[in-house]
């Protein structure tokens, strides 16, 4: 690493481009071979600094991306390769870890007779990539039905998982109503399982129906193990639901929608879900981004023109904050502002806005200590942190639920 940082940047006449060349070079790394060849030449005979690709490569989790694109080219300098090479097999090191982990689980789930999808991480990689180790995450994720999260927390706990936050009964049957994960350690590692039942929190206003999930759920092959995971229609609502709550920060989230989008899939099915829903316009955000910035033949997806050309102002003010490196603040007021915009429906904006405004969450059960017969008078608690946030706005004191 101290050779790549060290390496002056070859100078030379730089292509006129959206971003810095470090991003350029990232998103070209993320396009299809047959679309980044020759571009790909002219940017890597950019001033490019190296330090700050390996930093965005892994800030974006496209390091994988990189590595298999880079790898076998002359024009790299012989030290940058050892750089990332260096860092893809600890990467692919983590992977095998991770994959040996998910099989252990899921063998654990499946002896108890508990339905459960893979999700995300391992799974997801093997799917788009045929390999676990061309995609970045930094746990496992599994989908349970909110009726099997008790046994699935026992299951985890006798491979000597530890659940982060310990609840109360009362405050474990409201947290299975309103938020949509438990998350486990394992040794060192405190944040390394996530058992979720919903695929974003209530206040979100966008709620799954888990049992569909499940029924239209497909079977994969991982390691010699069939295991499910989510259908790709499922899959393509989920990504890009995930990626709007993240505000598309990371281009990994991009890679992993358009890959997915070069898979048949029905387009029809899924608009007409978004629209049911009400997430179309999320969905076209993430869409119209793969293709601006990832080669993504929108021409192809007549089901989301009309959404496309709707969203476009968004989607050019998200690239605009990728350019700028901004980071997302989840729990500030401007966040879900931006989020709340970008449903189509008023309803669901209003639900969203109520929901965030009446749900009490973790931060206030560890703030104020109820009996549960009080239970109810969290609203208040709720109210109360809110107000605080309000009105000290530099206040660290979290407001908003994060879970």
């Amino acid at each position: 690493m101290a050779a790549a940082t060290q390496l002056d940047p070859v100078q030379s006449q730089a292509a006129p481009s959206r971003f810095a060349p470090e991003i350029e070079l990232l998103l070209a790394c993320s396009r299809p071979a047959s679309d980044h060849e020759s571009g790909l030449a002219a940017i890597l005979a950019c001033p490019l600094h190296w330090d700050k690709v390996l930093r965005f490569a892994t800030h974006h989790r496209l390091l994988p991306a990189l590595h298999s694109t880079l790898r076998s080219r002359d024009d790299v300098p012989a030290s940058i390769q050892s750089a990332i090479a260096s860092r893809f097999e600890s990467h692919q090191r983590r992977v095998l870890r991770f994959t040996a982990e998910l099989l252990r689980i899921v063998r654990q789930l499946e002896q108890r007779k508990i339905p459960v999808l893979a999700h995300k991480g391992v799974a997801l990689g093997q799917f788009l990539y045929s390999d676990p180790a061309q995609r970045q995450f930094g746990d496992l994720d599994f989908l349970v039905r909110a009726t099997d999260v008790s046994r699935a927390r026992l299951a985890l706990q006798q491979l000597r998982y530890t659940p982060k936050i310990q609840l109360s009964p009362r405050q474990e049957k409201e947290y299975l109503r309103t938020g949509y994960e438990h998350v486990f350690g394992l040794g060192h590692e405190r944040n390394l399982v996530e058992i979720q039942w919903q695929i974003v929190p209530r206040f979100y206003a966008i709620d799954f129906d888990m049992d569909a999930l499940f029924a239209r759920s497909m079977e994969m092959e991982l390691e010699g193990l069939r295991l499910r995971t989510l259908s790709r229609e499922d899959q393509m609502l989920v990504l890009c639901v995930h990626a709007a709550k993240h505000q598309w920060a990371q281009l990994g989230m991009l890679r992993d929608i358009a890959t997915l989008s070069r898979l048949p899939v029905d387009w029809r099915w899924i608009a007409s879900e978004a629209q049911r829903m009400g997430i179309a316009h999320l969905v076209a955000v993430s869409l119209q981004l793969a293709g601006s910035l990832l080669a993504l033949d929108l021409a192809a997806l007549p089901a989301f023109q009309k959404e496309i050309r709707s969203v476009r102002k968004s989607a050019a003010a998200m690239e605009r904050k990728i350019a700028e490196g901004a980071e997302v603040d989840t729990e500030s007021l401007r966040y879900f502002h931006d989020f709340m915009h970008l449903r189509e429906r008023w309803a669901d904006r209003w639900r969203m806005a109520w929901r965030l405004a009446t749900t009490p969450s973790v931060g206030e059960w560890l703030s104020v200590q109820l009996p549960d017969s009080l239970f109810s008078l969290y609203i208040g608690v709720r109210m109360f942190r809110l107000v605080k946030r309000f009105c000290l706005p530099s206040s660290r004191q979290a407001a908003l639920p994060t879970e």
